[in-house]
């Protein structure tokens, strides 16, 4: 699926998926990555979700966001309750979406200028 063709400016865009791989910009992505706006990272220490438990908060709160969004596979699944904790205790937001939502979610945020950070676990 086709996500977006227009960048806003924004230095990484989602430009489509489908359930075995995220387009940002023109790199295709088939592990775990992070995402803002202004950053890519393809190097993440973080293979499902139980890899939150150890790298989560600092993971997930280095860009600054105001909300978290995790794409969890074809399913919504939730991540470790410690980490959601310790995020909104620094007032940041987290939602585990199914990767599909988590894609649409995010584009929508970044094109309003949010500090947004994706994290996508295949």
């Amino acid at each position: 699926m086709r996500l977006t063709q227009d960048d806003h400016g924004r230095a990484y865009v989602i430009r489509g998926f489908d359930e075995n791989h995220v387009v940002v910009n023109d790199q295709r992505l088939e592990r775990t990555f992070l995402v803002t706006p202004e950053r890519l990272d393809t190097e993440v220490p973080v293979e499902d979700l139980s890899g939150l438990e150890e790298h989560g908060e600092s993971l997930l709160t280095r860009d600054d966001p105001e909300v978290v969004i995790v794409g969890t596979g074809a399913r919504t699944r939730m991540g470790p309750a410690a980490v959601s904790a310790a995020l909104m205790r620094r007032g940041i937001g987290i939602e585990y979406m199914d990767t599909a939502a988590a894609l649409r979610t995010y584009t929508v945020l970044a094109s309003e200028h949010r500090r947004v950070s994706l994290l996508v676990i295949f």
